[in-house]
Order: C-alpha cells, then sequence, then structure tokens
C-alpha cells in the first residue's frame, strides 16, 4: 500500500483513522482478554476438583490392591473404570488450561503493541488549515520539552497485571503442593484407621509412613514460604538471605553455591531488596530448569544509582535453548522493564553460563 506525502491533509486523515482504528482493537482485546480470563478461572476450577478427584480415586485403587480380598469383581470393574475416566477428563482440561494460558498471552502481548501505537499516534495532534497545509504538533503531556518521552514508569494496568500473575502463580504452588499433600494425607490417615482393627503390623508401617509424609510436607511448606517472601530477609539483609537461599539449593541441588557483596551496607530499602532477590531467584531456577550445575556464584554490587546483580554458573546440565527461552520470558523482562532494569545473558565454556542485572536504585528505594 502507498502511503500518502507527509504534511498533507491525506496523510493527517490517514493518522487519525489509524488511530481510531487501534483503538477500537484495542477495546475488542480487552474485551477477549476477560473473556479468556473468566473462561481459564472456571478450567483452572474444574482442574483443582479434577485433581482432587484423581488423588482419591488413586489412594483407593492402592488401598483396594493392598486389600483385594475386601473388594467385589464390581467394585474393582467400577472402580478401575472411574479412576480411568476422571485422570483422561483431567489430561483434557489441563490441556484446555495450558491452550488458554498460552492465548492470554499472546492477546496481552498484542495488546502492548496496540498501546503503544496508538501512544505514539496520540502524541501528535493535527492542524489542517483552510489551504490544506498539515501541521503535525507534539501533546504538552507533560514529558521533556525536547520531545522525548519518559520510559520506565509503571501503568496502573501493567502493576495490576503484575499482580495478579504473581497471585496466580502462588496459587498454582498452594494448589500444587500443600492443597495435594493435606488431601493425600487425609486419605492415608483413612487408610491407617481401617487398618487399626485388621492388622496392627501393617498399620504400624502405614503411619510411619505417614509421619513422614507429614514431615516431608512440612519441610515443603517452609521452604515455599520462604520463596514467596523470605521474612529473614527484614533481619539479616539481602546478601546474607541469598546465601541462605542458595545454601537450600545447595541441599536439594547438590550443588555449591557462593554470594559475595556488602553484609550490611546496602543503602537499600527492604522492598527494594526484595525486588532484587527475586530476580536472582527466577535466573537461577532458569539456569537450574531441568537440572543442576557444578558452582553457582552470585555477586552483588552497590553504586550510588544502581545496583548490580551477577549470576555465574558452571557445568550446567540444563539444556542452553531451554535456559534462553526462561530468560527471555515475557513476564520477566516485564518486571525488568517495571524496574528500569537491564540484563544481559552469555554462554561460556565448560556449560558455563553469566547473566548480569542492572537495576536502577530510586531515591526513594535508598534507605
Amino acid at each position: 500500500m502507498q502511503l500518502p506525502p507527509p504534511q498533507t491533509r491525506e496523510f493527517a486523515e490517514r493518522v487519525m483513522a489509524l488511530e481510531e482504528d487501534c483503538r477500537r482493537e484495542l477495546e475488542q482485546s480487552v474485551q477477549s482478554t476477560q473473556e479468556i480470563t473468566l473462561l481459564l478461572t472456571k478450567t483452572n476450577s474444574e482442574v483443582e476438583k479434577l485433581s482432587g478427584r484423581e488423588l482419591q480415586l488413586s489412594n483407593r485403587v492402592r488401598d483396594m490392591e493392598m486389600h483385594l480380598d475386601n473388594y467385589g469383581r464390581e467394585d474393582l470393574r467400577d472402580l478401575y473404570t472411574t479412576a480411568h475416566e476422571t485422570q483422561l477428563r483431567l489430561f483434557m482440561m489441563r490441556s484446555q488450561a495450558e491452550q488458554l494460558q498460552s492465548r492470554q498471552q499472546h492477546v496481552k502481548e498484542y495488546q502492548e503493541k496496540l498501546r503503544l501505537l496508538v501512544d505514539l499516534l496520540a502524541i501528535q495532534s493535527v492542524d489542517i488549515p483552510g489551504d490544506g497545509a498539515v501541521t503535525l504538533r507534539l501533546h504538552n503531556t507533560g514529558a521533556p520539552s525536547n520531545g522525548t518521552q519518559a520510559i520506565g514508569a509503571p501503568s496502573i494496568m501493567s502493576i495490576i497485571e503484575a499482580q495478579e500473575d504473581e497471585r496466580l502463580r502462588i496459587s498454582r504452588q498452594i494448589h500444587d503442593g500443600p492443597t495435594q499433600t493435606l488431601t493425600n494425607l487425609i486419605l492415608r490417615a483413612e487408610i491407617c484407621e481401617r487398618l487399626i482393627d485388621h492388622d496392627l503390623d501393617e498399620a504400624r508401617s502405614e503411619i510411619s509412613s505417614l509421619k513422614a509424609m507429614i514431615n516431608t510436607s512440612l519441610q515443603d511448606t517452609r521452604r515455599m514460604i520462604f520463596d514467596l517472601r523470605p521474612m529473614i530477609l527484614d533481619d539479616i539483609g539481602l546478601v546474607a538471605t541469598l546465601r541462605r537461599y542458595l545454601t537450600e539449593l545447595s541441599r536439594l541441588k547438590g550443588l555449591q553455591g557462593s554470594v559475595s557483596g556488602p553484609e550490611h551496607d546496602i543503602r537499600m530499602t527492604t522492598t527494594m531488596q526484595v525486588a532484587l532477590f527475586r530476580f536472582v531467584q527466577t535466573v537461577v531456577a532458569a539456569l537450574l530448569i531441568d537440572g543442576s550445575a557444578e558452582h553457582i556464584e552470585v555477586t552483588v554490587e552497590r553504586d550510588s544509582v544502581a545496583a548490580r546483580l551477577r549470576i555465574d554458573a558452571s557445568d550446567i546440565d540444563s539444556d542452553r535453548e531451554l535456559i534462553d527461552e526462561r530468560l527471555a520470558d515475557t513476564h520477566l523482562r516485564h518486571r525488568l522493564d517495571l524496574f528500569g532494569a537491564t540484563m544481559q545473558a552469555q554462554h561460556r565454556s565448560n556449560r558455563g553460563f553469566s547473566v548480569e542485572i542492572l537495576v536502577p536504585v530510586p531515591d526513594e528505594a535508598t534507605a
């Protein structure tokens, strides 16, 4: 399509028509997002119900296999049929949820592009004098006088989206962790209750297994609480908290970890330190997405205007393409943009990887 010459009436009309089309398209995409969100909420609710049902049936099948004499042929057939149908339904609903999440993410990215285009078009006002000459001028939006517009300031919508994404992540962790474990513990307790009247030795074995499950669940819950909000950060600071985090990670993954940086004179508010902790946590999770590493070293530096985070890993088992994909995740990039931060990732020899994040520290975040 051939564009009309700039500074003409036709060009100005084309700009205004394009802006109007983009606004209508943005409104439609917002409505689509709301519909997808509603459907995704219903689907996730159904997945949660089916997951609990599937877990109950799995434990009943296990109990049935241990006590076949207590079940008739009809009971066996009905239980296996119900379990199979539930698993199939759960698989279908999970697939639907993944498709909806992918579609939701694509629509959000499309909305961001539309918003950017609308903002660029709205910056200019169009004057069409009687002689047909057209003058394009910048709106007075409080931007600097050189015509550049301040960037990095988060909008209300972007903040809300970030909060909702975080709530969704937490709800999934709770559902996949404590909720499933507690359901399983209840069913195991019911099995123990039945065995007490029939086989004390087997009941003791089940109770011992139940105690081990409770202890494991307790440790997992403590680790989840630490991941959600490391309360010790308020007391010992960022560097020491990162050191504690890598120590726990070393125990789980069998790697060596070290942290270097200012122990106390970090000169940042707790909120800012939490944000830096999250960046390190996200990068480390990406590096260990499907494997482990021999050593991870985290370096924290602080100058008058910014904080620098450096994460170096060696002998990584994870696939490098998968690491690159996780580091290019839209949510991580969005959080970096909110803080006006930059990230550079570099492959190194011997299956090494280095990630450096530079985060500006505003005056209000300086302690």
